[in-house]
């Protein structure tokens, strides 16, 4: 059964403190009012890091959590050991509140937000860097999977793996039993690859799904003005499910063909001082899966306590 969440960067959140955030709690109650069955952890300490308190607030609004990711340069050896500390705590942290996921995701870096869904003029890692990236990605998928949790690798606009040439290298390039794929519609349309095209191409490796629309006109401005992944964003590239250029309708044809039965969860990606109202975009956008029959909306199980 398909479950649909949202995320804390709908609500502008990216890292744990700035004081445009909302309340952790508002964000868990507007989250339920919009009538979605659970969210992601975002990033680690804007929620509380204590898993019965956590679990007990889920459990009150009838939220599920379906996710942990982590976003961050993953080609420089000589941070790698940080990371599978933060990895093993936030796993630790995720696993147990009964999350499925552990989202990886390579961070944005100056010289490729620069060249965001322009493929042509994006610079390729070399050899050893590459090595790097996806020894790493190795590594926090094993960490994962000891914690209960599915590694899926998150292409993503402005990093070093955007493009559908990077997207196929990684999952060469990763062990298949370990390393799964999570498709964003968004990020996936930014970069020039159709989403859907990706879901079926990859459809022994797709574990989650990212629902993110993209606002053509603005999209092909920050192209012609060769913006990068940042302006763009502030623009508003990516907006409401339904009012941008995914093919909503053929992702649910495609999913229900491969018989997907995971988690969906909407993205908005607002910056939290920008014009956008959360609760409204997460409502229109929850609204708009149900007319095109992704399901009516409805309260999930209760989440899994401490375990």
């Amino acid at each position: 059964m398909i479950r649909f969440g949202n995320a804390p960067t709908s609500w502008g959140i990216e890292k744990p403190a700035d004081p445009a955030y909302p309340l952790w709690q508002s964000v868990l109650d507007q989250v339920a009012e919009a009538g979605y069955d659970g969210l992601e952890l975002g990033p680690r300490g804007y929620f509380p890091d204590r898993p019965e308190e956590l679990s007990a607030e889920l459990s009150k609004r009838h939220l599920a959590l379906s996710a942990a990711n982590i976003m961050t340069p993953l080609a420089n050896p000589a941070t790698t050991d940080q990371l599978v500390r933060e990895a093993e705590l936030t796993c630790d942290l995720a696993g147990a509140l009964g999350a499925s996921y552990y989202v990886i995701i390579d961070g944005i870096t100056p010289e490729r937000e620069h060249t965001a869904g322009r493929s042509s003029d994006a610079v390729r890692l070399d050899g050893a860097a590459w090595r790097t990236l996806t020894d790493t990605v190795g590594r926090l998928a094993e960490i994962a999977a000891s914690h209960g949790l599915v590694a899926a690798f998150h292409p993503h606009a402005g990093t070093r793996v955007e493009f559908r040439d990077e997207v196929e290298r990684l999952l060469d390039d990763t062990d298949p039993s370990l390393v799964h794929l999570c498709v964003d519609t968004g990020h996936s349309t930014y970069a020039g690859i159709d989403p859907v095209e990706l879901c079926r191409a990859h459809a022994d490796r797709l574990s989650y799904v990212h629902l993110k629309d993209v606002s053509v006109p603005v999209l092909e401005k920050a192209r012609l003005d060769k913006a990068g992944f940042w302006e763009a964003y502030r623009r508003g590239v990516f907006c409401v499910l339904g009012r941008g250029s995914v093919d909503f309708v053929g992702l649910r044809e495609c999913l229900e063909d491969l018989r997907y039965d995971g988690w969906l969860t909407v993205e908005q990606d607002a910056s939290p001082t920008g014009d956008s109202v959360p609760l409204d975009d997460a409502i229109a956008s929850r609204t708009f899966l149900g007319e095109i029959g992704f399901g009516a909306s409805g309260p999930a199980p209760a989440s899994g306590g401490p375990r």
